[in-house]
């Protein structure tokens, strides 16, 4: 009975920590080649970036424009998204998510905050 109820606590401690991401994420800036600028100075109309992330581990991921449907973990420092045959992973700090793609040797970082 006492494994049970340990079991059950780290169960439930999980859940809450998966309330720190629970809801809509929007890209709001972007760090290109050491120079970080608001999302909204990108020419990217129609090429949003987004997540939703809801509390049964489901998500939807909009990169580029492009929506994909998945799955997610929540590790207090990074979020595992899935998708397809592909796997992103963010790193979680103080309220951002921020998602870092390489191209050409160059990282392009997207930082998303929560805007529901």
């Amino acid at each position: 009975m006492i494994c049970a109820a340990v079991l059950l606590c780290f169960a439930g401690c999980g859940s809450d920590d998966n309330s720190k991401i629970v809801g809509k994420w929007q890209a709001t800036k972007v760090k290109l080649k050491g120079e970080t600028i608001n999302f909204s100075e990108l020419e990217s109309e129609g090429k949003e970036f987004s997540f939703d992330f809801k509390e049964d581990g489901s998500c939807k991921a909009v990169l580029g424009g492009v929506e994909n449907n998945g799955s997610y973990t929540f590790n207090q420092t990074t979020v595992d998204v899935m998708y397809g045959n592909k796997e992103e992973k963010l790193k979680y700090d103080r309220g951002v998510l921020t998602l870092t793609f390489y191209y050409n040797n160059e990282a392009t970082s997207y930082m998303f905050t929560k805007i529901e």
